[in-house]
């Protein structure tokens, strides 16, 4: 299979069959004190040692101590769901698949069950995919009317939202039951979080220069606007505590809504040699994020 994947800062749409390389992206773990309130930074550890000039990205907690990754260890043909220990550094392959990649796993809401988003082998359907956790089974396609699923964020057991690739790109609200779609906006990030408690959020597009952190409630299906981002930026990550996490080339910021609608630096990563930070994942104390090398 050969595909054409358009990347920004680490991004992946299917547009069509030709051949291009994926970056070479590297995975860091940032251990901060206090990080939902007054954070300090404590230090930062390389991750992926196993795939020094690879693809490595998409990061999202297992547990505490766990990540999924999306790994390519040959930047020009496919990807695998990889297991990753962030304090050992020990990992093993959740998928090891022949002419098919996999991108952005995470557990599902389904009891048991690991989705993620996959190139079928034709080399233009991407879709979305539930495994078994314990790999005791091949899997199964979710939601195959659609054919150009980019990225996901499960609301319940029953709704996903959906990033959807296309002029322009749309985010869906899909049931899974009865594949029944919903659309809440256009021109629209790459990054949907759900936080748990009726919010949706994601970035809208407006203009190029433009980019706003929204949110949309499930069941009022009302958007409200947070704030503007940092110019260029759309990965973002939300706090227990209501906070939330994105970057801006070599710094991470912090926003405290309600409080301001300013980010504020809690951290810099240029002197470590780290310039184009991207992907953000926490859990506890610990910000998860990629590196573009490229």
């Amino acid at each position: 299979m050969k595909y054409l994947l358009t990347i920004l800062f680490g991004s992946l749409i299917l547009l069509s069959t030709c051949v291009a390389q994926l970056p070479k992206t590297d995975i860091y773990l940032a251990v901060f004190s206090n990080l939902g309130t007054q954070p300090q930074l404590m230090s930062v550890t390389f991750i992926n040692d196993f795939n020094k000039n690879g693809y490595n990205n998409q990061p999202n907690f297992v547990s505490k101590d766990e990540l999924f990754v999306t790994v390519g260890k040959d930047t020009s043909r496919y990807t695998d769901l990889y297991r990753v220990n962030i304090n050992s550094k020990e990992f093993f392959k959740f998928s090891d698949t022949e002419s098919i990649s996999e991108f952005s796993a995470n557990h599902a809401p389904q009891k048991g069950r690991v989705s993620c988003v996959r190139i079928e082998p034709d080399g233009k359907d991407q879709s979305l995919w539930s495994y078994p956790e314990d790999r005791s089974g091949p899997g199964f396609r979710i939601l195959p009317a659609l054919k150009n699923i980019g990225y996901y964020s499960w609301i319940n057991k029953n709704e996903v939202a959906l990033f959807l690739v296309g002029s322009p790109h749309k985010l869906m609200i899909a049931d899974i039951g009865t594949g029944k779609n919903t659309l809440v906006s256009e021109n629209i990030g790459r990054c949907l979080k759900y936080d748990g408690k009726g919010q949706l959020f994601f970035v809208h597009k407006i203009t190029p220069d433009t980019w706003q952190l929204k949110s949309y409630h499930a069941t009022s299906k009302k958007i409200a606007t947070i704030c503007q981002m940092p110019a260029g930026r759309e990965d973002f990550e939300l706090l227990p505590n209501g906070n939330i996490l994105t970057s801006d080339g070599s710094k991470i910021k912090m926003l405290q809504p309600g409080l301001t609608d300013i980010w504020k630096e809690i951290a810099d990563m240029a002197d470590r040699g780290i310039h184009q930070i991207n992907r953000i994942t926490a859990s506890g104390d610990k910000v998860v994020f990629v590196n573009n090398k490229q």
